[in-house]
């Protein structure tokens, strides 16, 4: 082998940056974007259910910073940013409205006394530790994403407009 041959392979001893026939590539090629279009067209699937309903607001939770940290690794490339772009503009051209809730506290938070403590929440259970309530946690954070999407709290932190009155 010689050295510029070794060189244009990414240098001597590295191995070719592209291994593979060229019918392996054109294969790949055919395939690239099928994942990403699979969940746009689950995320529009989801989008139409969720409009569907018969309510005037919907509320979603915010997930801005949900991959921060080793926690939730198993949402893996979930595309939840887009999942509530579509949601957004799908409610708005049938005249709903879509909320986002400010995550925090949500399932620590009872839904019957709201009494909050971490304590509250074990794994999948929910278990007020002021009023013994007891219930799914993922249910009991749904009930209080609906609550909040009533109340101040559903405000997030936005630059509200100057009127001159």
């Amino acid at each position: 082998m010689s050295l510029s041959r070794g060189i244009a392979k990414g240098g001597a001893g590295r191995p070719h940056p592209s291994k593979g026939t060229r019918s392996a590539k054109r294969r790949l090629q055919k395939l690239s974007g099928r994942e990403r279009r699979f969940q746009r067209d689950v995320n529009h699937n989801i989008a139409n259910w969720i409009v569907s309903k018969p309510y005037d607001v919907i509320a979603l939770e915010d997930l801005t910073n949900i991959r921060n940290g080793k926690k939730n690794e198993k949402l893996g490339k979930w595309s939840f940013a887009e999942l509530r772009t579509i949601v957004e503009y799908k409610a708005m051209a049938i005249g709903k409205k879509a909320v986002a809730i400010d995550p925090r506290y949500t399932s620590r938070t009872c839904s019957k006394c709201g009494f909050q403590k971490k304590e509250n929440r074990n794994g999948k259970t929910f278990k007020c530790k002021s009023c013994g309530f007891q219930i799914d946690a993922d249910l009991n954070a749904s009930r209080n994403i609906t609550t909040f999407s009533r109340s101040d709290r559903s405000r997030l932190s936005v630059n509200q407009p100057i009127v001159a009155g």
